[in-house]
């Protein structure tokens, strides 16, 4: 794995297993990131089709409308289709990267999940080694997670993750990490988060709630809706 912070939380003992947590969507919540994304983005647009891909984005965004068939996972996924064909790939790239530079500077409000920080302290008391994993750059990611107070409550920090493609890897050296081929994947992102993780014969929790998906271990709309239900599966590895 590279681009990664790591520090041991096992204290001798052997983990009981991996749980891997995405950033956006997961532990960062909130429409702020997305909609500085699609501000950069979508100044890139010609007039007429910039007015239409933000109020696209506002309905999207509002639960207003569906993806018509599009695949549409979030909303980036949202800024994304709008550019196509009129923004190019290093264009897009360039807007998500000032959208990052925001985050980490504090100009975009989020929020975590109420309860995480006991939660992954939960987590941590099973054995459990607690991953970020996110194809976000650590630009961002690390000051959100020291303003949610957050640090020294992951063992792992993986950045520019490269998921979905890249998830064979991240499994094997989790496997290696916690030495018992248990691994539990939590995220919103079918695609990115899921998917994959169920289809190497993994545990997946997913935020979503409702939709077309479905076969995930645990599913709820909100993340502190499951920490039960995680803590009680989590518990059983050491059986």
């Amino acid at each position: 794995m590279s681009n990664e912070e790591q520090r041991s939380r096992t204290d001798g003992r052997q983990p009981v297993g991996t749980v891997v947590f995405d950033f956006d969507g997961t532990i960062s919540l909130g429409d702020g990131p997305v909609r500085s994304y699609a501000r950069h983005a979508f100044a890139r647009l010609p007039a007429g089709l910039r007015e239409r891909a933000v109020r696209t984005l506002d309905l999207y965004l509002g639960g207003a409308v569906t993806d018509d068939g599009r695949h549409w996972n979030d909303g980036y996924d949202v800024v994304s289709d709008m550019c196509a064909g009129h923004v190019p790939a290093d264009g897009l790239q360039q807007a998500y990267l000032s959208s990052r530079d925001e985050l980490a500077r504090g100009l975009v409000h989020v929020d975590m999940p109420q309860g995480l920080p006991g939660f992954l302290d939960d987590l941590g008391s099973l054995g459990c080694v607690r991953v970020l994993l996110t194809n976000s750059p650590l630009h961002g990611v690390r000051e959100t997670v020291g303003r949610f107070g957050l640090e020294g409550r992951f063992d792992l920090i993986v950045d520019g993750a490269g998921k979905p493609g890249r998830w064979g890897d991240h499994i094997a050296a989790f496997d290696r990490l916690a030495g018992r081929g248990r691994l539990l994947s939590i995220g919103d992102h079918w695609d990115n988060d899921i998917a994959p993780v169920l289809a190497a014969g993994r545990e997946a929790a997913y935020i979503g709630g409702t939709g077309r998906h479905g076969g995930a271990t645990y599913r709820t709309a909100l993340l502190p809706d499951m920490y039960g239900a995680i803590l009680e599966g989590c518990a059983s590895w050491d059986r």
